[in-house]
């Protein structure tokens, strides 16, 4: 048996052997001996290669060349490519053949008035100085076309043409821009449940109107079109149709010219919530947080309010420290019809722990600065809470106009907390004009810095120079004492107004320390001792005018209480701002003038719809005397102007003495409504509305509604580099004989 076996393992191991010379053979005659690349010029041989993925010595089998051919067509630049192969001695010479596309000499756009030549060749792939293809031309016409259609040109017409020029081509895109399409007529097809009404209110497109010229609202935009399909169905959503689909736009010319939208929605079932499912790891969290969700069993599914409880839940847990707790809610129809069950099911993660706290983009501010201002703390705890605080504290300080905080996962139940900022400019030097029946001509200098040396301190250098009057002041706040929660603020001035039958000198200065105890609320106490002189006094002055001539002092003190939960102290969209002060003068403080004065002040600001932000001020003031003094003109209240009542002068409401001079009164009132809404969002530029209501009485005056003064009128802000621009037209809507309109009234800076 074993003499057998040794032949049979003879015979096979000989077998094997001439196989593999075979084998050797053969792999030997199909190797790449030689590759030739032929015919391009601008393109280098390693870049073909590089595509072809093959090179000398590598196998060769014929279907290579295939391969080799789609992928160097692929490249873009050749308008024929081949590949060779011929049999040779120790394998295969493969010669690869191309033929370039020519050059590109230049691409012009001819005819496009609307849209900016240099913006639409960005939006090509035929570019100077690269390879033409041809089929790409039509390709590009189409994104000419398609620009203008999103500009509102639907009728725009676009040709290429190419003529050679040298070694290459010239590319011309002749438009046709024609008119802008507008929007005759929008009809909604399938609605049963919802009205064309409800469904326009949230459609941004509009129909042709009187108006249209204006904003081009009536303008045919497809991408504005297809984000009111979205819209659409979000508010199918929310009003409980799950299975809606909305479909379109469908456009055909109108028989009265411009075109017919319709948009075409099936609605489906309206759902009920059926069964509230909590699964996953719930623990720690109190079971009242599940009873104050908004979206209860037996209520109509909507999806805000579905997502705001995600959001109040995940949160609750966040704040805890579970900083990547997440609900999944997974909605599953029940067998009874129009009932949907929602699963919200919870993976709370671990708990995180702040390792790192990085800021960058601060060139100008000091690290301290912004760090302050954080409200989570590196080695504690996350708080959702806090870092939500902290965005809006930021954002507070006014210094920079982009800001992102982001959440980084670092592994072992830390993460850190990168803050990205950009900075705008918080120095101004600025200008602006007004003009009184009581100051004359103003023109107002303002050196103001909102961000002294990245320190965070305010100071301002301001000039008020007149024919009537000419002002000098100087002020400097430190908003936190070593970066604690005290403030320290003075400020000094000098000022000389002429009026018609007096002249009024007013010099002086005040120092406030205040004390932030939460992180809206705080107190300040304050003095101020100014020196008065009224001199030059006609004779035709009144009785008021002619007691205060010669000089008197103010030496007062005052407390205040101030809440500030505004998101930007220049252009909030959110929050309240409150305050009440207190003031009272000479008695023990000395000075001749012995007054109290009280003063609140309130405003309010919220988003209405989308980015409209309506705001309402109310303010009210008193200050009576004491000792049997009188109160001087300088201290009591004027009102007028830009920061009043927009539709007067400034100071020409209020009591006038018998030359129309104000007086000033005793008691005041003012309210402010505005809405606001960004005209031009990436300049800064937005246009406001506003109804102001006020009026300020004598001593021997009783405030009534009756009496009260108002105006309406409209305006643009633009928050620029150099600070907040303001121009505002103001009407008075109850105009008495001698009255005159202000006019437009400027001014340009930061406000403090």
């Amino acid at each position: 048996m074993h003499r057998t076996f040794a032949p049979i393992m003879t015979i096979f191991l000989v077998l094997g052997l001439l196989i593999s010379v075979g084998s050797a053979d053969a792999a030997a005659g199909k190797t790449i001996v030689s590759l030739d690349i032929k015919g391009n010029s601008r393109v280098d041989s390693s870049s073909i290669e590089a595509a072809l993925g093959w090179k000398t010595g590598d196998p060769w089998n014929p279907g290579m060349a295939t391969t080799g051919v789609k992928a160097v067509f692929d490249m873009g630049m050749f308008s024929r490519v081949g590949i060779d192969d011929r049999k040779t001695d120790g394998g295969f010479a493969v010669k690869v053949t191309v033929r370039e596309y020519p050059m590109i000499i230049g691409v012009s756009v001819t005819g496009s008035d609307a849209l900016d030549q240099s913006e639409l060749k960005k939006k090509l792939t035929l570019r100077s100085f690269g390879f033409y293809d041809p089929s790409r031309l039509k390709k590009n016409e189409k994104i000419i076309r398609d620009a203008y259609r999103d500009k509102g040109y639907f009728n725009a017409e676009v040709h290429g043409a190419v003529k050679e020029s040298g070694k290459g081509v010239k590319i011309t895109f002749s438009v046709k821009e024609n008119h802008k399409t507008y929007v005759r007529e929008i009809d909604i097809l399938g609605n049963r449940a919802l009205s064309d009404k409800e469904i326009l209110s949230v459609v941004q497109a509009k129909e042709l109107g009187p108006l249209s010229w204006i904003s081009d609202s009536a303008v045919l935009n497809q991408a504005l079109i297809d984000d009111d399909l979205k819209r659409i169905h979000l508010l199918y959503l929310e009003k409980g149709y799950l299975d809606i689909e909305v479909t379109g736009p469908e456009v055909r010319v109108h028989p009265e010219g411009g075109l017919y939208v319709s948009i075409r929605v099936s609605e489906g079932d309206r759902y009920n919530i059926g069964k509230l499912i909590f699964s996953g790891d719930w623990k720690g969290i109190p079971e009242f947080r599940r009873g104050e969700m908004e979206e209860k069993s037996g209520d109509i599914f909507s999806r805000s309010a579905l997502l705001g409880d995600i959001r109040m839940l995940e949160n609750s847990y966040r704040d805890q420290g579970y900083a990547w707790a997440k609900i999944d809610p997974r909605m599953t129809k029940s067998t009874q019809k129009g009932i949907m069950d929602i699963d919200l099911r919870l993976s709370r993660g671990p708990l995180v722990r702040i390792r790192r706290i990085n800021i960058t983009g601060n060139v100008k501010t000091r690290d301290y600065v912004v760090r302050r201002e954080v409200r989570l703390v590196e080695g504690k705890l996350f708080s959702q809470k806090k870092l939500d605080d902290s965005r809006r504290f930021i954002r507070a300080l006014g210094f920079f106009g982009k800001m992102s905080i982001t959440l980084k996962d670092v592994g072992d139940g830390e993460a850190d907390v990168d803050i990205k900022l950009g900075e705008t400019s918080s120095g101004t030097l600025s200008a602006g004009m007004a003009y009184s029946s009581v100051d004359g001509l103003v023109g107002t200098l303002q050196l103001a810095q909102g961000n002294f040396f990245g320190r965070g301190q305010q100071a301002k250098l301001n000039m008020e120079i007149g024919s009537n009057t000419n002002t000098y002041s100087v002020s400097f706040t430190e908003p936190r004492v070593f970066s604690g929660h005290y403030s320290l603020s003075f400020d000094l001035f000098n000022t000389s107004k002429d009026y018609t039958n007096y002249t009024q000198d007013s010099k002086g200065g005040g120092i406030r320390v205040g004390y932030r105890y939460s992180d809206f609320s705080s107190i300040q106490l304050s003095y101020r001792r100014a020196k008065y002189n009224v001199f030059n006094v006609g004779a035709s002055a009144s009785n008021l005018i002619r007691e205060q001539e010669g000089e008197s002092t103010t030496s007062a003190v005052a407390i205040s209480y101030k809440y500030d939960s505004r998101d930007h102290p220049l252009n909030p969209h959110s929050g309240f701002y409150f305050r009440l002060s207190s003031e009272v003068a000479g008695g023990s403080l000395g000075g001749t003038n012995d007054f109290f004065r009280n003063r609140v002040q309130a405003s309010y600001f919220k988003p209405i719809y989308g980015d409209l932000i309506g705001s309402v001020h109310t303010e009210l003031g008193i200050i009576n005397p004491y000792n049997g003094d009188t109160v001087p003109v300088s201290e009591r209240f004027f009102m007028g102007g830009l920061n009043s009542l927009r539709g007067f002068h400034p100071r020409d409401v209020g009591p006038l003495d018998e030359n129309g001079d104000p007086l000033g009164g005793n008691r005041s009132f003012l309210s402010n409504i505005e809405a606001s809404y960004p005209l031009m969002p990436e300049a800064g530029i937005k246009g406001i509305l506003f109804l102001d209501v006020g009026n300020v009485w004598g001593a021997d005056e009783k405030p009534a509604v009756a009496d009260l003064r108002a105006d309406a009128g409209f305006g643009f802000h633009w928050t620029s580099p150099v600070g907040l621009l303001r121009l505002e037209l103001g009407f008075n809507l109850d105009p008495r004989p001698g009255e005159l309109q202000p006019g437009w009234q400027f001014s340009v800076g930061t406000l403090f």
